[in-house]
């Protein structure tokens, strides 16, 4: 590998302060990567977040912050999360020790870092920032809405932000995601059938009767039935959420093909389907789909472990079944309760008696961020679509009116296509997105601040 590649490759760390709210002096280092190669001096520069997921170097030479740099002389930098990949600022992930992983903790790791990153980008690379560099926030998926609220809580720091599949309004009870799930799967009401009589299964208690269905499913190692009930909806979810269109091989076709068998009822057709999906995927059943599983394990370099607090804190979007009359894809034993139950297992009494979904919509507007300069793109398959803007007329009004922010969707494409995909993923709509998005970041770049 040349030298400049390792050089571009490698991990930088920042001394960020543990709690910006505190009176703690602590700190701990979190891992940041730059790409200045097509930097020139007064150009943007694109800070994203990589909000759930461990930050990687992939990103500074792939992906829509990287092509936006490119396009437009920018400097593009990747920050580690906190309680993320390697960036923590504690020794353990007990209750007691996570309780600064805040959505306010995050936003305030981003405007610190700003404020210090012309001395930190030269002592680190040489590289010299320059006064008349705009700052951008990039994101997909939480890390939208963190560039999102960037923009909303320090537009003195940020001039322009681009969200891609941004759920920015909180919602314990989130029964819409199978909603949009229905709409893309051409088998929805296959599915809803299968999940019915599944539920009279698990109304009948016969313990003989549900465990044979439980081995029927590949799935004979859960004993916890709702943590049954709820597996049975990870292949649809996946399906949806990660789709690409495709010639051959269509996901969603092949996994609708299960239940154009008449031969069998469609709990069956649903039992044969998620069996085959365990095997193929080699599942750990019970790691993968059991509730409590883990909860004891405070060691650290546990993503799911740190989303899991931030959803029974902040944000719940616990997956729920939707109620009477709307259709059901998952059973009706799923609800926000029974799914918040192992908050308290896993963290102790540090967690609310429920998420403050409330105070996060209120502090950050939900569906209605007042916010200017920011480009929100959503596909219309993604099931989070309905927790972004599009899925609310009047929000996209609002946001649009006067030119002030920018709202592309994307009929056929998921979860944040536009913003991780490869370029060759260029037939389902993305291709014209990311024009429109490069158009609206330059038309953002030339206004004042």
């Amino acid at each position: 590998m040349r030298s400049d590649s390792l050089k571009l490759t490698a991990a930088h760390y920042f001394n960020q302060k543990t709690d910006h709210f505190g009176l703690s002096s602590a700190t701990f280092k979190q891992k940041i990567y730059i790409n200045a190669q097509h930097y020139a001096s007064g150009g943007p520069v694109y800070l994203f977040n990589s909000g759930e997921t461990p930050a990687s170097a992939s990103y500074l030479t792939a992906g829509e912050p990287y092509t936006l740099a490119k396009a437009t002389g920018g400097l593009l930098i990747i920050m580690e999360h906190r309680y993320y990949g390697t960036s923590y600022p504690v020794s353990n992930m007990s209750g007691q020790n996570m309780i600064y992983l805040t959505v306010e903790n995050a936003l305030e790791d981003m405007a610190n870092f700003i404020r210090n990153a012309q001395s930190f980008v030269k002592a680190e690379i040489g590289v010299t920032i320059s006064p008349e560099s705009k700052w951008v926030a990039a994101g997909g998926s939480y890390s939208a809405n963190l560039a999102t609220w960037m923009r909303l809580k320090y537009p003195e720091l940020i001039h322009a932000a681009y969200a891609s599949s941004a759920p920015v309004r909180a919602e314990a009870d989130f029964y819409q995601y199978d909603q949009v799930v229905g709409q893309a799967l051409p088998c929805a009401q296959s599915i809803a059938d299968a999940v019915a009589t599944l539920d009279l299964i698990l109304d009948s208690r016969n313990r003989t009767l549900i465990h044979s269905w439980k081995e029927a499913c590949g799935l004979g190692a859960l004993r916890d039935d709702v943590d049954f009930a709820g597996a049975l909806t990870d292949q649809m979810s996946n399906t949806v959420q990660y789709y690409i269109p495709a010639e051959t091989g269509d996901k969603i076709s092949t996994l609708c093909s299960w239940f154009a068998r008449t031969q069998d009822n469609p709990l069956q057709n649903l039992a044969d389907m998620m069996a085959a999906y365990v095997r193929k995927s080699n599942i750990d059943v019970a790691r993968a789909y059991s509730s409590y599983a883990g909860a004891s394990d405070i060691g650290l370099y546990q993503d799911g472990r740190s989303w899991f607090y931030q959803t029974c804190t902040q944000f719940g979007y616990w997956q729920t079944a939707p109620r009477p009359p709307l259709r059901r894809l998952r059973s009706r034993y799923m609800t926000a309760e029974w799914q918040s139950r192992p908050c308290r297992a896993f963290f102790g009494n540090v967690i609310p008696p429920r998420p403050d979904t409330d105070g996060i919509n209120e502090r950050y507007g939900g569906l209605l961020p007042n916010v200017t300069r920011v480009v929100f793109v959503n596909g219309l398959l993604d099931p989070w679509s309905s927790l972004s803007l599009p899925s609310d007329p009047m929000a996209v009004l609002r946001a649009t009116s006067q030119g002030q922010n920018v709202v592309i969707t994307m009929p056929r494409a998921s979860h944040v296509s536009d913003f991780y995909f490869a370029p060759s993923y260029t037939d389902f709509g993305v291709d014209i997105a990311r024009r429109q998005i490069l158009d609206a970041i330059v038309g953002f770049l030339a206004q004042q601040p």
